[in-house]
């Protein structure tokens, strides 16, 4: 018979069998965690996602008031259920309630809010174990129109260079893309604004030398050293809309959808001119705001400012000196890069009009950024695509549709 074992090595053994079970609590703990960090993190990201989607569609939707089936039709277009523009392949399908409602902002004629609600279910992986299959997650949003807006004075200033009929790469794009994607963004701008309250101009960069819907000559870049040429196509105007619609027959929606690309870049000009506009023609008691977009550096100056003027010399940096005596005169300027990341970063030097680059160097995301009032109103898009969103944001910041709490968020 053998002997017995040790007294040590039995409580050792005891010992053993402790730790495994401690372990396996341990791996249960573990597990635990993994569900809160992985399975709500991801829930955590679809509710962000969510937000973003419903508050687009209700700002898009607001735009439509008070037609109510413009405004559900909007809402639902830029949704993130299936078909919506801001549907995310990476979270699970979602559902859209959208409903109409008066709150108390401003007068309700038949109403003045809509009402976003979005949801999804996330299922889960780790949480399985705790007896969590799956996780629901929700976003509303409520934006109005009217909503007391106050009256704002905004020019339009488009870059219409040759740039916006290239391809990112370079190549010629004879659908001239960019220039599309310009035109719907500044048209989808202007369908937020109240023509009740807001007045739209547009000036654009080269200036016109003749027609406005001419396409601007490349040939001794003429548009920009002719004084004669126009900036300011369409002055402040207030007809832009008809019974909550695009007027298509208005001289701002007709001159965005008929502008042609051509030439060269410089921006300060431009931008004088449209301040011009507005110090010339704008209301005392409205706001004035140029909201500026450029797909490249400027690289050109109007040869009769002299060949020593930072005009010619330092385009970029005299658009900011411009922009900067602009501000000072209380204009709130937004800024727009779109695609400064063409021919890889190639759009982005700012040259001299004899092609050498600025002294001292500033590249056009620098100039563009500086341009703006602030870092609120710079948009950086660094490859070419859809504006809408970026102008509709800033239409809702400045005084179109905006997000409010309903009491009920």
């Amino acid at each position: 018979m053998s002997p017995a074992p040790p007294a040590a090595l039995r409580r050792t053994h005891r010992q053993s069998g402790q730790i495994l079970v401690l372990l396996a609590l341990v791996l249960v703990v573990l597990l635990g965690i993994s569900a809160l960090v992985i399975d709500l993190g991801y829930a955590y990201y679809t509710q962000r996602s969510l937000q973003a989607s419903a508050d687009a569609a209700a700002l898009a939707g607001a735009s439509g008031l008070p037609d109510s089936s413009t405004a559900v039709d909007r809402a639902r277009e830029y949704a993130g259920s299936p078909g919506g523009k801001n549907r995310r392949g990476n979270i699970p399908p979602v559902q859209t309630e959208v409903t109409m409602r008066c709150i108390s902002v401003a007068p309700c004629n038949p109403v003045n809010a809509i009402v976003v609600v979005e949801r999804t279910v996330v299922p889960t992986k780790f949480a399985r174990v705790l007896g969590f299959d799956e996780i629901e997650v929700s976003a509303r949003a409520t934006a109005c129109s009217p909503c007391g807006s106050r009256p704002l004075d905004v020019m339009l200033v488009l870059d219409r260079t040759g740039s916006m009929c290239m391809t990112h790469s370079g190549a010629f794009d004879p659908s001239c893309t960019d220039l599309e994607n310009a035109r719907e963004g500044m048209l989808e701008f202007v369908s937020f604004m109240d023509p009740t309250i807001d007045r739209i101009g547009l000036a654009v960069l080269p200036p016109a030398l003749g027609s406005r819907c001419s396409t601007p000559s490349g040939l001794a870049h003429a548009n920009y050293n002719s004084t004669s040429s126009s900036y300011v196509l369409v002055p402040l105007s207030d007809d832009f809309k008809t019974n909550g619609e695009l007027n298509r027959s208005s001289q701002l929606v007709s001159t965005i959808e008929c502008v042609r690309a051509g030439g060269v870049t410089s921006y300060a000009t431009a931008l004088e001119k449209a301040q011009g506009e507005l110090a010339a023609h704008g209301r005392p008691e409205a706001p004035d705001v140029i909201v500026f977009l450029s797909d490249g550096a400027a690289n050109y100056g109007p040869s009769y400012y002299g060949n020593s003027s930072n005009y010619r010399r330092r385009p970029c940096r005299q658009g900011v000196t411009s922009a900067g005596a602009i501000k000072s005169a209380g204009t709130t300027i937004y800024s727009i890069g779109y695609d400064l990341d063409a021919q890889n970063g190639g759009a982005n030097v700012c040259e001299s009009f004899t092609g050498a680059d600025e002294s001292p160097s500033i590249t056009a995301y620098e100039a563009l950024r500086q341009i703006a009032s602030d870092s609120s109103t710079f948009f950086n898009k660094p490859a070419p695509g859809d504006l809408s969103v970026i102008y509709t944001t800033i239409a809702s910041e400045i005084g179109g549709a905006r997000l409010v709490d309903d009491g009920t968020q």
